[in-house]
This record gives structure tokens, C-alpha cells and sequence, in this order.
């Protein structure tokens, strides 16, 4: 990782990282997406909004994928948890001016 140009000159704002699923834990595009598309498409016509919209729809997604998805945003999180720490170690070493990876 390198230092980046809003670093160098001190702004304060927020970064955007875009960290896919490990490849060995996804699930091919279009099954995913079909069991995405069926589990929203549930929650609107149940009306479910609002802060039971995301746990709903995980839970249909988890039930159309036949439980292929749980594991799959597990690994999801646990690789955004390494790039988090990755970051915030390259944080620290800027701070302190040290060269990073």
C-alpha cells in the first residue's frame, strides 16, 4: 500500500476501499445475483422496510442459496476485517513517517 495523495497534504476526509470476496468463497454472479434480486424483490412485496429490510433479505438469500451464502459473507467479512487492519497499519506507519509496504 502506498501513501496517498489526501494523506500527503493532510485533508481529513474519508476513502473508499472496494475489497471483493475472497474467490474461493463466492458464489458465481449470476446465482447470486438471481437469489438477491427474489429475496428483494420478497421484501417489497411483504413490505419489509427499514432497518428489518437488510437482516429479511440476508435470511432469503441465506434460504435460496441453500445456506451457500452464509459462509460466503463470512468470508467476506473477515477479509474486509485483514484490509481494515492493512489500512490502519499503513495509517500509523504515515503518521509516524516511516516508509510503508
Amino acid at each position: 500500500m502506498t501513501p496517498d495523495a489526501s494523506h500527503t497534504m493532510g485533508l481529513t476526509s474519508g476513502q473508499l476501499f472496494c475489497n471483493p470476496i475472497p474467490e474461493e468463497s463466492e458464489i458465481p454472479a449470476k446465482d447470486i445475483n438471481k437469489a438477491i434480486s427474489k429475496a428483494v424483490e420478497k421484501a417489497r412485496n411483504k413490505g419489509v422496510f427499514g432497518k428489518d429490510q437488510t437482516p429479511y433479505i440476508l435470511n432469503e438469500i441465506k434460504e435460496i442459496t441453500e445456506g451457500a451464502s452464509l459462509p460466503a459473507n463470512i468470508a467476506l467479512v473477515l477479509n474486509n476485517a485483514r484490509m481494515g487492519a492493512q489500512v490502519a497499519q499503513e495509517l500509523v506507519r504515515l503518521e509516524k513517517g516511516e516508509e510503508g509496504l
